[in-house]
């Protein structure tokens, strides 16, 4: 065959594939009802005097939730509950250069209350008159700023390049369909085994309050738009949680908890194991209303081991003042001005920001670490983008990219679809450090910082002794005094500067950041890090717990049990 043959055929078969791909998803009455809707709105969809859409998202979280709770052995709830919402639509007027959310107006043109809900069923018609609704809503709110930036721009007497605005990133389409492989949720058998659980606090008469709880939600993400994106993705997460709250002879409180996150419901804890971890923290409420409480602030080196190395790097890296997600902020052309941008860390690229040893990567892809499902992992962000398998945020401590949604405020961005996060933050550390060799550096600097003591936060996953496992060493001896109500700040990207060092194994932990709740498919972010780290300079400060001393009038009935 000649190489112009084979071309020809190529071409040719390329778009049948993808018509045939799209030809199977569109067997979803979903799926079909959502693209029919929009592509009659991109049509035909336009006010008089303004101007069209050149871009429609429409997004939808169908799902089911589980949720199971009992207490001192009966239930207290047992709900299965169905729920789809529009979880996303969005419009664009103008084009990708200059559109209604170039300048500084509202960035999103959102719907009004006058809203039209998606049935549960697959009704082609109730689907698209639900997003027929909202369309028109949104569409007339971005019109009327389009045109509102269009004057706002012709009142500068300046080109579009010399003033602050955002530009919105051009995507290729994704057609994509997965199924959801998974048992069936057994209603019945966790309603048993939440109720035998909760019974095991029937024989600790000074636990005041407790619950044990079951959730599962499972379903899909189904997006389209009119650059062709067509996708069914699927979702699921299931949860365990027991939780006690006790009152010792001073009135002070107390709160712990058992939790166990996992992508499907048949790999939570068997419930033997679940009744072992309860015990095992009811019995350590009792020991630890006898520990002393943190009563100073704390300044100097500290040594953090499992799933707080996690939450430290968690907080530093995304959730503090600075952060490694690129900013959409922008100047306004008037007015008093708000440094928005003070923290942003762009300018910073090419530059040191953390320890020379210290590397970070986002990992969007990865599904598994050491056999742990990493369950931040994702295929694709809430815009249609497909994140790369892995981008290097930090290297050796200098700064080389940030996480950025479809949202570009300068020539430097790009829309890596990692604008709500990263799924899966690696973090790695050129150090190999043992737990030991860490422990006597902790002292060591903590002795020529002239300490009497430091510090020793020690966390075990899935079962919570107080707030934080809190470990006062002495530098005289090396004993180890526990303590309880501590609360640890997580710093700075200061703070990951001075890192004095790390063990050489490594371990996933998976955060929820939120979500889960009807009508809203769960957040996680998965972290892997190393086991144990040390940082010269942290602080800890005594945690207030209230507390309430009255007397007593009637005795618990469960003290005559």
């Amino acid at each position: 065959m000649t190489f112009l043959k084979r071309f020809l055929l190529f071409i040719f078969l390329c778009p049948t594939a993808v018509g045939m791909a799209q030809e199977n998803l569109l067997g979803e009455v979903m799926l079909r009802a959502m693209k029919d809707e929009l592509d009659q709105n991109k049509q035909a969809l336009q006010l008089q005097g303004f101007d069209k859409p050149f871009f429609i998202l429409y997004r939808v979280v169908d799902q089911k939730n589980y949720f199971i709770s009992a207490m001192l052995g009966s239930l207290v709830k047992s709900s299965e509950v169905p729920s789809r919402n529009k979880n996303n639509v969005r419009i664009l007027v103008g084009d990708y250069a200059f559109n209604d959310e170039s300048l500084e107006d509202d960035l999103y043109s959102s719907p009004t209350a006058h809203e039209i809900n998606l049935p549960l069923e697959d009704d082609y018609y109730g689907i698209r008159r639900a997003f027929w609704s909202t369309t028109d809503n949104v569409y007339r709110s971005a019109a009327r700023h389009f045109k509102k930036h269009q004057e706002t721009l012709k009142e500068t007497g300046k080109s579009l390049q010399e003033i602050p605005h955002r530009s919105f990133a051009k995507a290729p389409a994704v057609t994509l369909q997965k199924s959801l492989n998974t048992t069936p949720f057994e209603k019945e058998k966790w309603e048993g085994i939440t109720r035998k659980l909760s019974a095991l606090f029937l024989d600790h008469p000074g636990i005041e309050n407790s619950v044990v709880m079951i959730q599962y939600v499972e379903g899909y993400e189904y997006t389209v738009t009119s650059e062709g994106t067509l996708t069914k993705i699927p979702f699921s997460l299931a949860k365990f949680l027991a939780v006690a709250q006790s009152k010792n002879a001073k009135g002070e409180f107390a709160l712990e908890q058992v939790e166990h996150i996992t992508r499907f419901h048949h790999q939570l804890p068997s419930e033997q194991q679940l009744s072992m971890e309860i015990t095992k923290m009811l019995e350590g409420m009792e020991e630890q209303s006898k520990l002393p409480a943190l009563d100073e602030e704390y300044t100097g080196p500290v040594l953090l081991l499992g799933p707080s190395v996690a939450t430290v790097f968690s907080s530093t890296l995304l959730g503090g003042r600075e952060s490694l997600m690129a900013s959409d902020n922008i100047r306004k052309l008037s007015g008093y001005q708000f440094d928005n941008d003070s923290y942003s860390l762009e300018g910073k690229i090419g530059k040191s920001i953390l320890h020379e040893s210290l590397t970070v990567k986002a990992k969007p892809q990865l599904s598994t670490f050491n056999n742990i499902d990493l369950l931040g992992s994702f295929e694709m962000d809430d815009e249609g983008i497909v994140p790369p398998a892995e981008l290097t945020l930090v290297e050796k401590g200098i700064l080389k990219n940030l996480m950025n949604n479809r949202t570009l405020t300068s020539e430097q961005q790009s829309a890596n679809g990692l604008g709500s996060g990263p799924g899966v933050l690696e973090v790695m550390l050129e150090m190999k450090d043992s737990e030991a060799t860490l422990k006597a550096k902790l002292l060591a600097h903590a002795k020529k910082e002239g300490l009497d003591y430091a510090i020793i936060v020690r966390e075990e996953a899935g079962i919570r002794q107080g707030l934080l496992n809190v470990y006062k060493v002495f530098v005289d001896d090396g004993r180890e005094e526990m303590f309880r109500y501590a609360m640890l700040n997580p710093g700075n990207f200061k703070t990951l500067k001075k890192i004095l060092g790390a063990t050489s194994n490594y371990q996933a932990h998976n955060i929820g950041m939120g979500g889960g709740g009807y009508g809203m498919e769960p957040t996680m972010l998965s972290l892997i890090v190393p086991a144990g780290l040390l940082v010269e300079e942290m602080s800890l400060q005594p945690l207030r717990m209230p507390s309430l001393q009255q007397e007593e009038y009637v005795k618990s009935p469960l003290l005559d049990k």
